[in-house]
């Protein structure tokens, strides 16, 4: 009886670890920082919540961008998206481009909206064009 008990643990144990490791690979949080220090384009967005933020990283940087609706009666129409960084310092190597790319991928999720970028973005973004 001891041993039909134990063989019934470690089955529970070994299933237990097995959807422990699935949880773990499929973390987009996990993903998101390996793109990151990978210096890759990765987004996690959900994009059925319009009152939930998105997050991006593209060359390293990791971006925050906020949906704006319109009002209370369209939720689910986007009407602009205010996107930011916590570290502005590491936007030296971005160019134009880097920025028209990014909006372009935001723009392919949320066609109809205006992207307003933060205050150390906009200066980033005509320093370059300059």
């Amino acid at each position: 009886m001891f041993i039909m008990v134990l063989r019934i643990l470690l089955l529970a144990l070994f299933a237990y670890c097995i959807y422990a490791l699935v949880k773990y690979v499929a973390n987009p949080k996990r993903r998101l920082k390996l793109a990151q220090s990978k210096e890759l384009f990765y987004i996690i967005d959900e994009q059925n919540n319009t009152r939930k933020n998105f997050q991006l990283t593209y060359k390293g940087v990791l971006f925050e961008g906020e949906k704006h609706i319109p009002s209370k009666d369209h939720p689910l129409f986007i009407h602009t998206i205010f996107v930011w960084t916590e570290s502005p310092e590491k936007l030296k190597n971005f160019s134009a481009k880097d920025f028209e790319n990014i909006e372009e991928k935001v723009l392919e999720r949320y066609p109809d909206c205006k992207i307003d970028w933060d205050l150390p973005i906009k200066l980033a973004k005509k320093a370059e064009e300059r």
